[in-house]
C-alpha cells in the first residue's frame, strides 16, 4: 500500500498527516504568505445605496461608484395588492443631473415618487416603492444595475421604517415555521398569524420569529411588522406528515452574458425570475438551491454582501411564501489573494470574517450541522444541515469548504473535498435515517460533482482521475479526491431509501445513474478498502438556473451511462410519494425537458 493510500486511511479518522515528498497540507491552518494581496471587486459600487425618503413624496438615491461613471438612470415603481407574487414593476424614471460628459463617483437621484402613487387612484397599492439605478460603467463598457425597496407611509407618504430584504420564511415544517427579515434602522419586529401576534427578541435591523402551534397542512396568512410598517399579507403553508409532496431544485444562477437582467449585481435575474414562477406555479413545497448563488470570487465583504443581497432580492416575491434551502458553491468566496512571483495564492479569508461566516449571517438554514474540522477553520453552520418533510430526509453538504487554490503547499481544503467531520456527519445522519421507520426516501444536495459530465472535469470530485496538483500524473503528491469521493458515494449508496443526490457546479441539466457496475474509475476509499455502491442512486445535475451554459463530455468513464443531457435553463420538479419518486424537468420557457420515474414501487428505476 502506497503512502498516498495511508494517508487516505488517516483522512478518514482525523487530520490529514504529513508525508515523505510534497506533502498535502490538506485540513491544517492555512499559511498566509508574507506578499503582496491584490482586491478583486464586482467593478460597480465603492459603498452601499442609501435610500431614503427626504420629505414627504420625495425619495432620495445615494451611492458611491467605484471608477468615475456619467449620470445615473434611476427607474421606479409600485406593486398591487393582488399580485401574488410581487416582482418589481417599474413605471417611471429620472436622470441624474449633469451632462454625459460630467463623469463623477459620487451620485444622487432625486424623485417625486408622490406623482406616482397619484397614478394609481382607484387600484389599491401596497406603500413600498421598488427602485432600480442603473449606470453606464466605462471600464466594463456596459450599463450595471442595483435595485432595492423603500417603504413609506401610506396616505402621508413620509419616512417609516423600511423592510429592505424578506420576509423570507425557512424551516418550515408540520408544526411551526421561521419568518426572517432586515430593516434599515433598529425596531421592533412581529409577526401576525391566525390570531396571535408572535414577537422578535428586541429592537434591532435583523429579525427572525419563530411561530409555532400551527396544524400540519395547512395554509396560514401572516403579515411583518417593524415599528409602525405593517407590510402586506403573505402566506405560507405547512409541511403534511407525511403522504405525497413536491420540491424543486435549482443550482448556479451566477450572472451571464447579455446585460441587463442578466448581470443583476452578480446574479442572472432573468432566468431565475422564470424559474422560481414555474416551480412556484407547479405549487412546490420548497425549493433547494445548491450554491454559486451569485458571481463572487471578491475580496471584500460588502461586496459579496451586496451580491448574495441581490440574489435574495430576486428571490423574494418567491421566498416570502415558500422555503428556499440554500448551500454554498465555489462562486461563495470572500477571499484574501496573494500575488506570489506572477501566480495569484487565493484563500478563504479567516473566521470569523470568513465566506462561510457570512453566508450564516445571510441565511436562515437549519443549525444541526457538524462541528468545524479544527483551528482555523471556519464554521459549518447554516452551510451544511438536515431536515425531514413529510417521511423524506434532506441531507445537505459543502465540498467548497474552507477553501484554499493550493492545499497542498498552504493548507485549508481542497475544493470539492469532504473533510473528515462532515464526512463522519453524513455517515451518521445516513445511518440514522436508514434505521428510522417513517423517514422513505433521502435526498442528498452538494454544489461540485462526484462524477462531472461537462465543463468541471479538470476539478469537481473528478481532477482528470485525481491529479489534484495539475502536474500530469497522479501520485503521492496529489490529494486522493477519487479516494474521497468513493467514500462519500459508498455512504450515500449505503441504504436503498437513497433516491438521489442532487448537484450543479456544471450549467446544464444532467441524469446519471450510478450502481456498483458503473465504470467510475479507481473504487479505492480513504481508508484503503474498496467501495461498494450498495444500492443505485441518481446522480441528477440541475445547474441550469441562469448561469453560462457548459456542453457535455463525453470520455468519461461513465459516459456511456448518462441517460439525459441539456444545456438549457431548467429548474428540476421532483414529486415524491413514500414508493414512489418522479422527476420532471422544465427549461426557462416551460418546455419539458426530461420526465422520467425516478424509483417505483420502492425501488430506483434504471429507465434511459
Amino acid at each position: 500500500m502506497s503512502i498516498r493510500h495511508i494517508v487516505g486511511i488517516l483522512a478518514g479518522f482525523c487530520a490529514v498527516v504529513s508525508f515523505a515528498g510534497t506533502p498535502p497540507k490538506l485540513g491544517k491552518p492555512i499559511e498566509r504568505p508574507n506578499a503582496p494581496m491584490k482586491e478583486q471587486t464586482y467593478g460597480l459600487l465603492r459603498t452601499d445605496p442609501v435610500a431614503r425618503i427626504v420629505e414627504p413624496g420625495v425619495v432620495e438615491i445615494q451611492f458611491e461608484t467605484e471608477h468615475p461613471t456619467p449620470p445615473a438612470v434611476g427607474y421606479f415603481g409600485l406593486n398591487t395588492l393582488d399580485e401574488d407574487l410581487d416582482f418589481p414593476r417599474y413605471r417611471d424614471s429620472v436622470r441624474e443631473d449633469g451632462t454625459t460628459t460630467e463623469l463623477r463617483t459620487r451620485h444622487r437621484i432625486r424623485y417625486e415618487f408622490a406623482k406616482l402613487v397619484k397614478r394609481a387612484p382607484t387600484t389599491p397599492i401596497d406603500a413600498r416603492l421598488t427602485w432600480r439605478v442603473e449606470v453606464y460603467v466605462p471600464q466594463k463598457n456596459a450599463s450595471r444595475f442595483f435595485q432595492g425597496r423603500l417603504n413609506f407611509a401610506r396616505g402621508s407618504l413620509a419616512d417609516t421604517v423600511t423592510v429592505y430584504a424578506g420576509p423570507f420564511v425557512d424551516q418550515i415544517s408540520a408544526s411551526s415555521a421561521l419568518v426572517s427579515w432586515e430593516t434599515d434602522r433598529p425596531s421592533t419586529g412581529a409577526i401576525q398569524v391566525a390570531g396571535k401576534v408572535y414577537h422578535s427578541d428586541s429592537e434591532t435591523t435583523v429579525h427572525s420569529v419563530r411561530v409555532s402551534g400551527l396544524q400540519p397542512a395547512t395554509e396560514y396568512e401572516y403579515r411583518v411588522v417593524s415599528g409602525d410598517t405593517v407590510l402586506r399579507p403573505y402566506r405560507f403553508r405547512t409541511a403534511p406528515t407525511s403522504g405525497e409532496f413536491r420540491f424543486a431544485a435549482m443550482i448556479d444562477c451566477r450572472e451571464g452574458f447579455g446585460g441587463g437582467e442578466i448581470n443583476a449585481y452578480g446574479v442572472e435575474a432573468r432566468a431565475l425570475n422564470a424559474l422560481l414562477t414555474h416551480a412556484y406555479r407547479a405549487k412546490v413545497e420548497f425549493v433547494l438551491f445548491g450554491g454559486d448563488l451569485s458571481s463572487g470570487y471578491v475580496t471584500k465583504a460588502d461586496e459579496l454582501r451586496r451580491m448574495l443581497d441581490s440574489f435574495r432580492t430576486v428571490v423574494q416575491p418567491v421566498h416570502a411564501r415558500i422555503p428556499i434551502y440554500e448551500s454554498m458553491g465555489n462562486h461563495e468566496s470572500l477571499l484574501d489573494i496573494f500575488e506570489l512571483d506572477g501566480k495569484r495564492l487565493s484563500v478563504d479569508k479567516a473566521s470569523p470574517s470568513s465566506t462561510e461566516d457570512l453566508f450564516a449571517q445571510l441565511f436562515w438554514n437549519p443549525e444541526n450541522g457538524p462541528k468545524d474540522e479544527g483551528p482555523g477553520s471556519p464554521p459549518y453552520l447554516r452551510n451544511v444541515y438536515f431536515f425531514d418533510y413529510a417521511g423524506a430526509r434532506f441531507i445537505v453538504l459543502n465540498n467548497d469548504y474552507w477553501y484554499c487554490s493550493n492545499p497542498h503547499r498552504y493548507g485549508g481544503c481542497l475544493d470539492g473535498y469532504v473533510l473528515p467531520q462532515q464526512m463522519n456527519w453524513l455517515r451518521e445522519r445516513v445511518a440514522e435515517a436508514s434505521r428510522n421507520a417513517t423517514i422513505h426516501s433521502i435526498f442528498y444536495l452538494i454544489h461540485k460533482p462526484p462524477f462531472p459530465n461537462g465543463g468541471h472535469t479538470a476539478d469537481a470530485m473528478w481532477y482528470k482521475g485525481g491529479d489534484t496538483n495539475r502536474d500530469g500524473k497522479v501520485d503521492d503528491s496529489d490529494i486522493p479526491i477519487i479516494e474521497c469521493r468513493n467514500t462519500l458515494w459508498e455512504i450515500v449508496a449505503s441504504t436503498p431509501k437513497s433516491v438521489a443526490l442532487i448537484t450543479g457546479d456544471e450549467h446544464a441539466y444532467c441524469r446519471l445513474l450510478i450502481t456498483d457496475s458503473t465504470p467510475v474509475g479507481p473504487k479505492r476509499k480513504l481508508d484503503g478498502e474498496t467501495a461498494v455502491f450498495r444500492h443505485p442512486v441518481w446522480q441528477i445535475t440541475a445547474g441550469g438556473a441562469g448561469a453560462p451554459w457548459y456542453d457535455r463530455e463525453t470520455h468519461l468513464p461513465w459516459s456511456r451511462e448518462v441517460r439525459a443531457h441539456s444545456t438549457q435553463p431548467h429548474y428540476a420538479l421532483f414529486e415524491v410519494k413514500p414508493a414512489n419518486v418522479n422527476l420532471t424537468v422544465v427549461s426557462q420557457t416551460g418546455q419539458v425537458i426530461d420526465r422520467v420515474p425516478l424509483r417505483s414501487g420502492g425501488k430506483v428505476t434504471a429507465k434511459r
